[in-house]
C-alpha cells in the first residue's frame, strides 16, 4: 500500500494534483488530503503532476507494510517570486514528492 498525504500549502491551493504509479494515472489529491493506493509488492513509480509540471519520480520498494510520502508545491516562501523560472526550465522540480519517516 501507498500512502499519499498533500500538504497544506498556499500554491495551487484550489487544484488537484494527479498521482501516477508505474505510469497509470491512479487519482487527484487535494489540498489537505490523504489518499490510499493498492499496490502489489514489489518496486513501484511515483509521480505528481499538475499541467505540463510535477514531480521527479520516486521508486519505492512495497512490502508488507505502509510507504507513507507525501506531495506539495516546492513554490512556497520567496519561492514564489520563481514561479515562471519553474513552470519554463525546472517544471519536474515544480513539486517535491517524498518517502515520510
Amino acid at each position: 500500500m501507498i500512502r499519499i498525504t498533500r500538504d497544506d500549502s498556499y500554491a495551487d491551493k484550489l487544484r488537484a494534483y494527479e498521482i501516477w504509479i508505474d505510469g497509470v494515472y491512479r487519482g487527484s489529491i487535494n489540498r489537505n488530503e490523504t489518499m490510499e493506493f493498492a499496490v502489489e509488492r514489489g518496486r513501484h513509480a511515483v509521480c505528481a503532476k499538475i499541467d505540463w509540471c510535477g514531480s521527479d519520480t520516486i521508486f519505492v520498494e512495497v512490502g508488507d507494510s505502509v510507504v507513507n510520502m507525501e506531495v506539495g508545491s516546492e513554490l512556497t516562501g520567496w519561492k514564489m517570486l520563481l514561479s515562471l523560472v519553474y513552470i519554463i526550465a525546472l517544471n519536474d522540480e515544480y513539486l517535491y514528492l517524498r518517502v515520510k519517516n
